[in-house]
């Protein structure tokens, strides 16, 4: 009886490798059917983690390490020069969000110009910042 509870897994592992052969072997056309969803969604994350990996591989540590230590030590030395660096860099954030919408923004027939999601996601998160 020790036997068979201590590998349990393997007779788990064979029945469930049978049932799904019986299963495809009578209806091959709707296995066919239920696994082609989870391929086509399996192949589309693997080309989404290859992008992943190549923008970590290509991320330049030493920069985001560099500003890092520089947040630190200015919240350290003085913590208010922290909320007038933020306060600069959102600024600049808020132009830049501000060039792109006016530089993509097609004009169309109507008074109104066309705006994307991304742009009123960006704008509303800029106009929220200080």
């Amino acid at each position: 009886m020790r036997f068979l509870f201590k590998n349990l897994y393997v007779f788990v592992f064979a029945f469930l490798s049978m049932s799904m052969a019986v299963w495809v072997a009578n209806g091959p056309e709707r296995a066919t059917r239920l696994v082609r969803p989870l391929v086509e969604d399996a192949v589309e994350l693997k080309t989404l983690a290859t992008g992943a990996y190549q923008e970590i591989r290509d991320f330049n540590w030493k920069v985001a390490y560099d500003e890092f230590e520089a947040l630190f030590v200015t919240t350290i030395r003085l913590p208010s020069l922290v909320f007038e660096k933020l306060a600069e860099r959102l600024d600049n954030f808020n132009e830049d969000l501000s060039r792109r919408a006016d530089d993509t923004t097609p004009a169309t027939s109507g008074s109104r110009p066309v705006i994307n999601a991304s742009q009123v996601q960006g704008a509303a998160i800029a106009s929220a910042m200080p």
